[in-house]
């Protein structure tokens, strides 16, 4: 096997997504998917992007016999293979691994089926209709489109490492919706560990056909204790099912009154610069008071939106003086409160008062990362 260059490992991670899985992670869901999931050691099994090859050394531990892997980086195999052309009357019980992930902002590492629409095997014999008219897509959204074509029949199953963000409410439609047409059962998995070198939120996704759980949702989450939650399949479409978040935000209800009585949903517009900023995440715990001999109308509340660290931070900015950088949702007060000095600086105490709640209740990418309705969803109490 040919020697890996230090100075390609963080173009290739980017570029082809390789966030090789760690052995206790590999152990760990292996247990989970043959605890559901009941297989004969002689199934064939794929694992097709195999890195490290992490799951094929696991599952020989477990005695299986029959696996075909395929890896298209020549540092890591001396037989190298491009998924996509893998053939695809290869036939599988179990198609199980560490897809690669795309990176958002790094155009290399996208699908693009122009690059493959010259090859023996063609993107229309894998892609959807509506998915083949997109000129890039992520690519481990097409690593299970056609892992399902390699299926041998009705009882195989998808077992897949993906970036925590997949299931993100309203994203991926189109593969959601070939998963529901798919599969029966669906266990999304997640822990409280860090699975690769870099803190990525990912979880472990087991798209498969059981009996007993027909049509359902299994969301587990791992910290010191385990929390299991049975949803409807259908829930897919249409949820948030991150299981740190959803478990979170299920066993800690909250009262009082929401904030979308005290906060405009319309989008507002305030001076923003990354360089030329007065308030960031860094001072914004400073801005909690509006002072004395300032217009109360002219502050409006701005919530940091992302970052392990600052999430949900909140101060009072005044909207005709203040420059914010990127990181920032900002409100504007009804105008019912939009004078009331107290109700404001209310607010955003509790709002600050409630961190922790904005942490736990959504980790969505890279970085904690909270929406609109995380916060006008938040209750308080006055």
């Amino acid at each position: 096997m040919a020697k890996r260059n230090p100075n390609m490992e963080k173009e290739k991670k980017f570029v082809w997504g390789q966030y090789f899985t760690r052995r206790n992670i590999v152990k760990r869901v292996l247990n989970l998917l043959l605890e559901y999931k009941k297989y004969d050691k002689n199934i064939r099994i794929l694992e097709p992007s195999s890195g490290t090859k992490n799951f094929v050394r696991g599952l020989k531990d477990r005695d299986f016999k029959n696996i075909v892997d395929c890896e298209i980086d020549t540092d890591l195999t001396n037989n190298p293979c491009d998924f996509f052309l893998f053939p695809l009357k290869e036939k599988f019980d179990l198609i199980i691994g560490n897809p690669p992930f795309t990176k958002y902002n790094v155009k290399n590492s996208y699908y693009y089926s122009d690059n493959y629409k010259n090859k023996e095997i063609k993107p229309e014999e894998y892609l959807t209709n509506v998915l083949i008219k997109k000129p890039k897509i992520q690519m481990e959204n097409v690593f299970i489109l056609k892992s399902i074509k390699h299926f041998k029949d009705k009882n195989s199953s998808i077992a897949f490492v993906l970036p925590i963000s997949f299931f993100i409410a309203k994203k991926n439609k189109e593969i959601k919706k070939e998963i529901i047409n798919n599969f029966s059962t669906i266990i999304i998995y997640q822990n409280d560990k860090n699975w690769f070198d870099e803190p990525i939120p990912c979880c472990f996704a087991i798209f498969t056909n059981i009996l007993e759980y027909k049509d359902k949702i299994i969301l587990l989450y791992e910290d010191d204790k385990s929390v299991k939650e049975i949803l409807n399949k259908q829930e897919l479409s249409t949820e948030e099912l991150i299981p740190q978040s959803f478990l979170y935000k299920k066993n800690n209800k909250q009262e009082g009154i929401p904030l979308s009585k005290f906060l405009s949903e319309r989008r507002v517009k305030y001076n923003r610069s990354y360089e030329n900023n007065n308030v960031s995440g860094a001072n914004i715990l400073e801005r909690q008071e509006i002072p004395q001999d300032k217009n109360v109308s002219d502050y409006y509340l701005a919530v940091v939106r992302v970052g392990n660290v600052s999430v949900g931070k909140t101060g009072l900015i005044n909207k005709e003086e203040d420059i914010l950088n990127d990181m920032f949702f900002v409100f504007e007060f009804k105008e019912e409160c939009n004078k009331d000095k107290k109700l404001k600086e209310r607010i955003c105490k509790l709002i600050n008062e409630n961190q922790e709640h904005f942490k736990n209740s959504t980790i969505r990418v890279g970085s904690k990362s909270i929406k609109k309705s995380d916060i006008l969803d938040f209750k308080i109490k006055i």
